[in-house]
């Protein structure tokens, strides 16, 4: 029975009673998950802005620091193919779910991402680009595809060969789009989706298709009041949705709101808290909620018609901030208060298979709204647990199929004290794919207990597969696809799979860097340079997968440039930046003017810090080599 907030003063009494035994929705889901101890189980405060922009900060030396007392046992080798395809210094993928950033497979794989390598503003923000051609990635791209500022990509590839990538100029402007044949080096035409609406519209997600392939399923956000934005239709960020069976040149639905989902429903969306894909006819979205109903909407004619099921029964229908929940949750921080709420973190993902089922997946959450005086509601970041449901399972009814582990098998896990402000769970923006057989895979990221700065901990980009459709997954045996022999503090995060997989290669991106938490939201960290990082994964190698080796180059190393190799400041003092502007693996040869060697080490990073403050004064020849080609650059310490 759901709980009407109009009538809680009336209800009071008949609440005060139902309050003696309050649903346990959320512990029986995450009973056999590890979960921090009662005492660390710390409720954070949700942002009331989705995005910023902030100024930029100086860079600060980061301190990582590994564990090493954690025994691998290698039984098969899981070899992967990873390549640096692009860099951002706007480290916000996504406020919540991650879209679609890969499309196509095989000989024609399209990558995107939210580019900027300029700072605050970051007046040069747009759709990083790059693509796969079966045996060499295109350079790294250094200007956006669009001739205007937009965010937020979402590509697909079309029935016809088209890439069409679909993003949002700004807060009251329509949602813009780009397209070209796939691949094919043709400057990018570009459009505006049509729109009869003053209020601007935020944070798309794209599908791709109907019988031919031809079909663009668009849904966004009108832009909210606390963005700039207004009220539509007595929403504060209404759901819209926007329909072309022509791969974009004409749009036969625009601006729709769904009756299911309109304001006598829900009092609101929130941006990136909703994900979609498509398959022949069948399309679904999903939207993953904190104080509404987590649902799933699922059409089989091509969007014409459409059906809802519920994921998460939020006991309280429209909520808003600081309205005063009845004391009917759980007691998950044991404080004797049943006043944290079960749902979703907000990042999920829909995916329809082969067969036209549906799966879901999303992180798992606890919510409260102990103060009703500050605007404001409050998460738990250390919730750990990531939910799957498919549709033989029916309302309500997800499993656990994935978490951060209890690495150091304490029996709780142990975390720094701060955890990164991403606003979602320890494990978190899964990414779902399948193959022509039905077997599904999802990418995520997840806390690790053992890698940390000292201040917080590191994520770690995972995968888990299914060979059943989602009766049973791999969940004690998840592959860390981003762990590096020679160091382990790397943030992985923002992971999005190609969500056709292909000759049983897995394509997956992610952006990685090496703080946990980002720059433009959450923690503020320095302004730093981030890596896209593309993964060619064999499917077949992942059924056990405790030893990893990287394959860091596709194709052939070009020769080197003088301008591939910068370093500066040069002379050094403190800190001397390497950057190397070339895609792959290369060895860093560090040698005194005697031959001696002072550093060694090897990278797919596009930038490398090196702390010279403990090195002799004196000239030093850095050495750079990748296969055959190699480059000696001068380094002055002062």
């Amino acid at each position: 029975m759901k709980h009407f907030t109009l009538s809680l003063f009336a209800c009071g009494i008949g609440i005060a009673a139902m309050a003696q035994s309050p649903s346990h929705k959320g512990e029986a889901l995450l009973q056999d998950v590890p979960q921090l101890a009662p005492a660390f189980r710390t409720a954070a405060p949700m942002p009331t802005m989705a995005i910023a922009e902030f100024s930029d900060r100086p860079q600060l030396p980061l301190e990582g620091q590994s564990t090493t007392d954690i025994e691998h046992y290698m039984s098969r080798e899981l070899v992967v193919e990873r390549q640096v395809i692009g860099i951002t210094q706007y480290d916000l993928q996504s406020n919540a779910a991650i879209d679609d950033r890969m499309a196509g497979s095989g000989s024609a794989v399209s990558a995107a991402w939210t580019m900027s390598l300029e700072l605050t503003p970051f007046n040069d923000r747009g759709t990083g680009y790059n693509f796969f051609d079966g045996n060499v990635w295109d350079e790294s791209p250094y200007e956006r595809i669009e001739s205007v500022r937009v965010g937020w990509p979402s590509i697909v590839h079309t029935g016809n060969g088209r890439e069409v990538v679909v993003s949002h100029p700004g807060i009251d402007t329509p949602l813009h789009m780009a397209w070209r044949a796939a691949g094919s080096g043709a400057v990018w035409t570009e459009a505006s989706i049509p729109s009869d609406l003053v209020v601007g519209k935020l944070w798309p997600r794209m599908a791709a298709g109907g019988e031919d392939g031809n079909t663009l399923h668009v849904i966004c956000v009108t832009t909210p009041v606390a963005n700039g934005g207004t009220i539509h239709q007595d929403q504060d960020g209404a759901l819209l949705y926007y329909r072309s069976q022509d791969a974009g040149d004409t749009w036969d639905v625009t601006d729709m709101v769904f009756a299911d989902l309109d304001s006598s429903a829900f009092a609101n969306f929130s941006g990136d808290t909703y994900a979609i894909h498509a398959r022949g006819n069948t399309v679904a979205f999903s939207a993953f909620n904190d104080f509404s109903d987590t649902f799933v909407m699922i059409s089989q004619d091509n969007g014409d018609t459409w059906e809802k099921q519920l994921l998460v029964d939020f006991p309280v229908d429209m909520y808003v901030t600081d309205m005063g929940l009845p004391e009917i949750g759980e007691d998950y921080n044991e404080d004797g208060l049943f006043q944290e709420f079960f749902n979703s973190d907000g990042a999920g993902d829909v995916h329809v298979d082969t067969y036209g089922q549906v799966h879901v997946s999303y992180g798992s959450m606890y919510y409260m709204d102990a103060d009703t005086l500050d605007g404001t509601t409050s998460y738990f970041p250390g919730t750990n647990g990531m939910a799957y449901w498919n549709e033989s399972m029916g309302a309500d009814s997800a499993q656990i199929v994935a978490y951060s582990y209890d690495i150091d098998e304490s029996g709780t896990l142990d975390f720094e004290d701060d955890i990164a402000a991403y606003y979602v769970g320890c494990a978190a923006f899964p990414s779902i794919g399948s193959d022509d057989a039905g077997n599904l895979y999802i990418t995520y990221s997840a806390i690790m207990e053992n890698f940390s700065t000292g201040a917080q901990n590191y994520r770690h980009q995972y995968v888990i597969h299914s060979n059943d459709g989602g009766t049973t997954w791999n969940t004690e045996e998840a592959c860390d696809l981003t762990p590096d022999i020679d160091y382990d503090g790397y943030e992985s995060v923002f992971g999005s799979i190609s969500p056709d997989v292909v000759d049983g290669m897995l394509e997956i991106i992610y952006q990685r860097d090496f703080e946990p938490g980002l720059h433009v939201r959450g923690d503020l960290d320095p302004v730093d340079i981030n890596d896209i990082v593309h993964l060619r994964v064999p499917a077949n190698d992942l059924g056990d997968c405790a030893d990893i080796d990287f394959e860091d180059w596709v194709g052939v190393a070009e020769a080197m440039d003088p301008q591939d190799i910068m370093m500066y400041p040069n002379p050094a003092l403190d800190q001397v930046e390497l950057i190397i502007d070339r895609p792959g693996a290369h060895q860093v040869t560090v040698m005194s003017t005697t031959g001696q060697v002072v550093y060694s080490f090897q990278t797919t990073a596009t930038l490398e810090r090196l702390e010279v403050g403990g090195w002799a004064p004196g000239i030093y020849l850095v050495k750079i080599a990748q296969g055959q080609q190699q480059m000696v650059v001068r380094l002055a310490v002062q």
